[in-house]
């Protein structure tokens, strides 16, 4: 009779303390690459600029879109002009990080001889050994993160984007 009670009263505990956790989960912010997970942190340097980093965390506050791109990616050489065109009409919106897979590229000075002369004023951030792109999962390019303002993500798209695309996604940031 007492081991009829006991053990659905252990279950019952079980699943309430997994209950617990994953509703503590949720309070702490998962860091990972899902929708509402915290977005993972990166700390890269600028292309164009060995003294400068800029470290995702210290955007906390503002909206951030998150690029992937390289130079040999044809949809990502076609959406830098739509990305900068946002940019100008929308910075003080939103805050974009282009981050270029530089281990991808065949050599590291493509980035800077891609971006030389096209007049893109949004950050452009390198990844020497794709450890930012490796902790986002990117697997295709280009592949882009929309991050509230509270550092979690609301939304990515995998493939090229345009103006439209760009502007209706920082829409719905918080």
């Amino acid at each position: 009779m007492l081991k009829k009670i006991i053990i659905p009263l252990i279950l019952l505990g079980l699943v309430g303390y997994a209950v617990f956790e994953f509703v503590e989960d949720k309070k702490r912010g998962v860091t990972g690459i899902e929708i509402g997970n915290t977005a993972p942190d990166f700390e890269l340097q600028l292309l164009n600029n060995e003294n400068e980093t800029i470290r995702l965390s210290d955007l906390k506050g503002k909206k951030v879109v998150v690029n992937f791109w390289a130079s040999w990616c044809k949809p990502c050489r076609e959406e830098m002009p739509e990305i900068q065109s946002f940019y100008e009409t929308k910075s003080d919106d939103v805050e974009i990080l282009a981050v270029n897979m530089t281990a991808s590229e065949v050599k590291a000075e493509n980035a800077h001889e891609f971006v030389e002369g096209k007049g893109y004023t949004f950050p452009l951030l390198v990844d020497p050994k794709n450890q930012a792109s490796s902790d986002y999962k990117v697997l295709g390019l280009p592949e882009t993160f929309f991050i509230n303002s509270d550092g979690t993500i609301n939304h990515y798209i995998k493939g090229q984007m345009d103006f439209e695309m760009l502007e209706t996604q920082v829409n719905k940031l918080r």
